[in-house]
């Protein structure tokens, strides 16, 4: 007999797999059009060397289980709560399933559940991702500036098409621009302080008590903590574009010549994937943005092969962290009985 218990680990792992179901079938839905183009000749030729290639997935899973250790920082800096090691991995990349949703609110709604679940905050650890994901955006626009600044004559130089690429980008570092500076004089600014508690006693009772105590969390940001938290984001796009940069010489030896052209490239497609909100994932507008870009550095077949398959580099990437959870499950126990 299955208790409730049971039921309810067995349900959410039902859904676990329903989720990574369809994740597939998006990705299969984004990669058939784009190999579609492609012949079974340039396939065999567009092989991947294996050195390369591993190294630069062993470089993305870094990459993305550093993200949850800054998540974690973050949580501790502003006194939220210090989960372990393995709850970070959990509850990060169980959430991060949700980027596949329509929508960028599933994942943060997954987040502020599944931290509630492991005796977190729930507001406070969703507050946290946002505030991180500003950080993540805001670096990765200056490592885009300084890795690819010809990035808008790039992309006109890819065509007309490239135009639905540059727009979110140009509007994102717009809008970054515009957060940063009220974020700063709502926190650190008199008037600022006068305009929030104003708002807040328009909002009523419950709601004004919300606002003020997401206020309340902004003000234990210490200018010394956000500098950590930022050169943690930039030292992580770095480890992202040299990541990208091993991928695409894998496929293309030559592409190894223009480093800082490659890592640029994967700047600026993850940042339009990410801006384009209504896309699950960037699926598609990412890929796009990569061919057009590496097209420049790189045969048209080989940039369609490398755009489609980074698809599910990025994808394995991030699953691998997740496969690893019952393995850092059973070595806490090990250490909880020592």
């Amino acid at each position: 007999m299955v208790d409730g218990k049971g039921r309810r680990r067995l349900l959410v792992r039902l859904g676990q797999l329903a989720l990574l179901l369809f994740i597939g079938w998006g990705i299969y839905q984004v990669l058939a059009p784009e190999l579609g183009q492609v012949s079974r000749e340039d396939l065999t030729r567009w092989r991947p060397r294996g050195l390369p290639l591993a190294a630069s997935f062993v470089l993305l899973v870094l990459f993305y289980i550093g993200h949850a250790f800054i998540w974690r920082r973050i949580l501790v800096d502003l006194h939220i709560g210090e989960p372990g090691g393995a709850t970070t991995l959990r509850i990060y990349f169980l959430a991060s399933l949700g980027r596949y949703l329509p929508g960028k609110i599933w994942a943060l709604a997954g987040l502020a559940v599944l931290a509630g679940r492991a005796g977190l905050p729930p507001g406070p650890a969703a507050a946290a991702q946002v505030l991180g994901q500003f950080g993540f955006l805001a670096t990765g626009m200056l490592f885009l500036g300084v890795t690819l600044p010809e990035w808008p004559a790039a992309l006109g130089a890819a065509g007309n098409a490239s135009v639905q690429a540059a727009l979110p980008l140009t509007i994102g570092a717009v809008m970054l621009t515009a957060a940063g500076a009220g974020i700063w004089l709502l926190v650190a600014t008199p008037l600022g302080h006068a305009f929030r508690e104003r708002l807040a006693g328009a909002l009523g009772p419950r709601a004004g008590d919300r606002l003020r105590a997401a206020f309340a969390l902004a003000d234990r940001v210490r200018p010394l903590h956000a500098a950590v938290w930022a050169g943690a984001y930039a030292l992580s796009w770095v480890l992202l574009g040299l990541a990208f940069a091993l991928f695409v010489a894998a496929f293309e030896p030559a592409t190894a010549a223009s480093p800082r052209f490659v890592a640029g490239t994967v700047a600026a497609s993850y940042l339009v994937g990410y801006l384009f909100f209504v896309v699950p994932a960037g699926i598609g507008v990412r890929e796009g943005a990569m061919v057009l870009l590496l097209a420049q550095v790189m045969p048209p077949a080989g940039a369609i092969v490398v755009g489609a398959l980074s698809r599910l580099w990025f994808t394995a990437a991030e699953l691998v962290p997740l496969a690893l959870l019952p393995l850092l499950r059973q070595t806490a126990s090990h250490e909880e009985v020592g």
